[in-house]
């Protein structure tokens, strides 16, 4: 069961920041208005013929990327955000969206190559550091994901980013009480962060699988109330998130079973 990548978030953020200028033309200009506007469908109706046109450019392919991806067809999304790259490797925007793409559909060892080579060419971003070190965590490189973690977290003690990186790692490694002490740090930074609460929640039930194992079953029902009302918290931030309530069903099924079978 993986985390909750927090910066799925910025995922949407950084095609604003395009200037008309990148590409002159009052099409693209268009299209990106369109965007701004939430009419995808428009903007990617203009894309369209400028490709047909010949005119495909790095930003028309990241554009359409976005398009695509707010409208839930991230396949397609990740299509243009490949051709994006080919025409710009390495480049920092395009390298984020579409290792996030390649890391949600279990493509771990492509959403390294594609981070690594952006984190070659853009070695002090740290949304790129950040991702790289998720990636080298998918990828079974726990010490290098954990070094990176350890150096952003020096650089900056207010970033809840990296502690949560950082409980994600020790999570993976079952590290249950390193898990803990860093999403409770990053919890006291960011305390009305659903994600951070629900990461939270899924330590304390594997802690709880961890007791239930050794027979110690008093525990475990205690580490299952802790990730429940953790997992309440966090629904009670974002009452629509479909992976939380069915988290908390989970760890309720738990719970239930637990009292019957004592």
């Amino acid at each position: 069961m993986k985390f909750v990548i927090l910066f799925v978030s910025s995922v949407c953020l950084s095609i604003l920041s395009f200037s008309v200028s990148a590409q002159s033309n009052e099409e693209y200009a268009s299209a990106l208005k369109e965007f701004e506007a939430k009419n995808y469908e428009k903007s990617l109706e203009i894309i369209r013929a400028l490709h047909t046109k010949g005119k495909r450019s790095y930003e028309t392919h990241y554009l359409a990327g976005h398009c695509h991806y707010v409208l839930g067809r991230t396949k397609s999304a990740g299509s243009h955000w490949s051709e994006a790259l080919s025409i710009k490797p390495g480049d920092a925007a395009v390298s984020l969206d579409y290792t996030r793409y390649l890391l949600n559909i279990g493509r771990e060892f492509d959403g390294l190559q594609v981070i690594a080579r952006a984190f070659e060419l853009n070695p002090r971003n740290k949304d790129v550091r950040l991702l790289f070190g998720t990636a080298l965590l998918y990828n079974g490189k726990t010490r290098d994901a954990l070094s990176i973690t350890e150096k952003l977290k020096a650089e900056d003690s207010s970033d809840y980013r990296p502690l949560v990186l950082e409980g994600q790692i020790y999570y993976y490694l079952g590290s249950i009480e390193k898990a803990e002490v860093s999403l409770k740090w990053a919890n006291s930074l960011v305390p009305n962060n659903a994600n951070v609460l629900n990461n939270l929640a899924l330590v304390y039930e594997k802690a709880s699988n961890q007791e239930n194992k050794k027979g110690r079953f008093g525990n475990a029902k205690n580490f299952l109330n802790s990730a429940k009302e953790q997992i309440e918290s966090a629904l009670k931030l974002e009452p629509e998130n479909s992976h939380f309530k069915d988290n908390l069903k989970r760890i309720e099924a738990k719970l239930n079973a637990l009292v019957t079978n004592s």
